[in-house]
């Protein structure tokens, strides 16, 4: 390979160095900014495991870096893994959706409009479970990609 050829390869290494770096810096902002991993600390009173969630952190974006970049690698795991995962995607997802329409006052905008005086841990309960049920339906019928 040619001195110009490396050199065209260790642009593309660096801009894509950056680019996942801006873009991951950015999520992680985002998150913070809207209050998830403070209030995932606060609430479960884990002050003490910081650097553990430091870490985990860190490793959840490296690890989905790599993924997005090396989708055809498998790991060769058992279902508890799947199902782990799955929990463990549903929380985050649920956390992330719950913080950021807590952010834009959806729940309180919503209750209002629609006039609900009393029974609101009852509707944000069946408002979990409704979306339970749905992304069951999505992959029961095969729509995911």
């Amino acid at each position: 390979m040619s001195i110009s050829g490396c050199l065209a390869w260790l642009a593309w290494f660096l801009f894509g160095i950056a680019a996942g770096s801006a873009t991951t810096a950015g999520v992680f902002a985002f998150l913070m900014k809207i209050g998830i991993y403070p209030r995932m600390i606060g609430t479960s009173h884990t002050i003490r495991e910081l650097a553990f969630y430091e870490w985990m952190i860190i490793g959840g974006i490296l690890a989905g870096g790599f993924y997005s970049v090396y989708p055809e690698l498998t790991l060769h795991v058992g279902s508890w893994f799947v199902v782990l995962w799955g929990a463990c995607a549903g929380i985050y997802v649920g956390c992330v959706a719950a913080a950021l329409s807590e952010v834009l006052n959806v729940f309180p905008v919503l209750f209002r409009r629609l006039h609900v005086d009393s029974g609101m841990p009852f509707y944000m309960v069946m408002m979990a479970c409704g979306k339970m049920c749905g992304a069951f339906w999505y992959f029961m019928h095969g729509l995911e990609p």
